[in-house]
């Protein structure tokens, strides 16, 4: 079922149930409400007959005179009047309908001392004792309420007619009611469709955002604007990766075309080879940094987590940068050392971390003139600092805004050595994914330094623990 017929089904049903509540309750009151008045005046017909019985000029022909030519007042009327062993005092009765007898439900019920009501056919009835100096005896008078029953008639046809109204009313403005609200939704489906890959520029009004609709059209225009973005940096780092995989391919495809032409000596064969052997190295550092940014992309999820002393991790750099090349020297400083050993913890992926930070520091040996960089391990309250500085030529402003995006390269650094330009980039996910940060800051001749903030272990399984509680929940 369509959300338009639901909701006008469940707001005609809910209206619907409302009316029938609402027009049971004035029936039920006008009901009770007459049938008490009625009461009432078959109680005062008893007591003015026990007032007439008690006179000593009662006259029983003049009372019954007086009760017939009263047929306005009740229909189908009778007043009975008897002792308690069944000797009538006095009797009156409408043509067609008899005097009600006294039985002993009824005495049981009038000797409490209250007027005993029931209902005798469709007519109603009260008894009442009356107790005096010399009398003893009971009055029972019954009347047929032949106005309670037209009016109630005509009151359930009233009601009947209205509640039928009522339902084709609200039904109509109920479908009128979900139309306006399906309108906006039908809007947004409609071009939510036209939304591709190719118009993806593409965006919902969203008129002032007072309401849920115009809510809803911002948050699907901010997914839309984080999809594009994505859409955009992966149609990027697809063609660069493309474009970077094709580049040594081909230089190796030629050269073994070149060296298959004619014969050749050995040496020459041998530069060959070791042509080609550098291409291989520089696509298998390229396939393994691309498989690197495929293993962090997203989340933390399916990698193995543990805790890593950062101390003894920035300790192993230098000696593995002096593999790379003896030329490199990095220099590793400590400030004051935190007293609790906890506070050198990181809870993460040891070994994307170490890649991460060793790409940094790589390049910054890789950049400086001396071929030097320094790394200063600090600490805060709750967070871990590590500053990596070099000496080299520095980050212009057009270029800091580029350099963490996968395949960005600086024209200004052709001079030194070529890498695949996915070092810093790989760097700053795997930072992000620990909770970290990475900032810069460079002066142009004069060096840059690369200031990385990680969380503490501790600090890490706090924000956990508050994640995992259900919302609102104190402690």
């Amino acid at each position: 079922m369509q959300i338009k017929y639901r909701i006008t089904l469940v707001y005609s049903v809910i209206v619907t149930v409302i009316l029938l509540l609402f027009c049971g309750t004035l029936y039920l009151f006008s009901y009770q409400d007459m049938v008490k008045r009625f009461n009432a005046r078959l109680l005062n017909k008893t007591r003015s007959t026990a007032e007439l019985l008690k006179s000593p000029q009662f006259n029983t022909s003049v009372f019954r005179t007086v009760n017939r030519a009263a047929g306005e007042s009740f229909d189908k009327k009778s007043v009975t009047a008897q002792d308690y062993i069944n000797n009538k005092r006095y009797y009156y009765c409408d043509a067609g309908v008899n005097t009600i007898p006294v039985t002993d439900n009824i005495v049981s019920n009038v000797t409490s001392g209250k007027p005993y009501y029931f209902d005798i056919g469709k007519r109603n009835a009260v008894a009442v004792e009356y107790k005096g100096n010399g009398y003893d005896y009971i009055v029972i008078a019954a009347a047929y309420d032949s106005g309670r029953v037209a009016w109630l008639s005509k009151l359930q046809w009233i009601l009947l007619i209205c509640i039928l109204a009522s339902i084709f009313i609200v039904i109509g403005t109920g479908y009128i009611f979900s139309l306006s609200l399906i309108n906006g939704l039908t809007e947004f489906t409609h071009k939510i469709k036209h939304i591709s890959s190719e118009k993806f520029s593409l965006r919902l009004e969203t008129g002032k955002g007072k309401d849920e609709l115009d809510k809803l059209a911002i948050t699907i225009n901010d997914l839309l604007d984080r999809l594009q973005a994505s859409f955009n940096l992966q149609r990027r780092f697809i063609d660069n990766a493309s474009h970077e995989l094709s580049t040594p391919l081909a230089s190796i495809a030629s050269q073994m075309d070149v060296a298959l032409q004619r014969e050749r000596s050995s040496d020459e064969y041998k530069k060959a080879l070791l042509s080609m052997n550098d291409d291989v190295r520089r696509l298998s550092m390229l396939v393994r940094s691309l498989l690197e940014i495929a293993k962090v992309s997203g989340s933390m999820g399916g990698t193995e987590l543990t805790s890593v002393r950062i101390d003894e991790l920035l300790m192993r750099i230098p000696s593995e940068l002096k593999k790379i090349s003896p030329m490199y020297d990095v220099k590793l400083e400590f400030d004051e050392l935190p007293e609790d050993e906890k506070s050198l913890i990181i809870y993460g992926n040891e070994h994307l971390l170490y890649s991460s930070i060793k790409n940094i520091v790589h390049n910054a040996c890789k950049f400086s003139e001396d071929k030097k960089s320094s790394m200063i391990l600090s600490f805060t309250k709750d967070r871990i600092i590590i500053s990596i500085i070099d000496t080299g030529p520095g980050i212009s402003e057009h270029d800091m805004k580029h350099i963490f995006q996968p395949f960005y390269r600086s024209n200004r650094h052709e001079s030194y050595i070529k890498g695949a330009g996915l070092g810093l980039s790989l760097a700053h996910r795997i930072i992000g994914l620990h909770k970290g940060d990475i900032r810069v800051k460079s002066e142009l001749g004069k060096g840059t330094t690369f200031i990385i903030t990680l969380p503490m272990e501790g600090v890490v399984e706090e924000e956990a623990e508050k994640q995992e509680k259900p919302a609102g929940k104190t402690t």
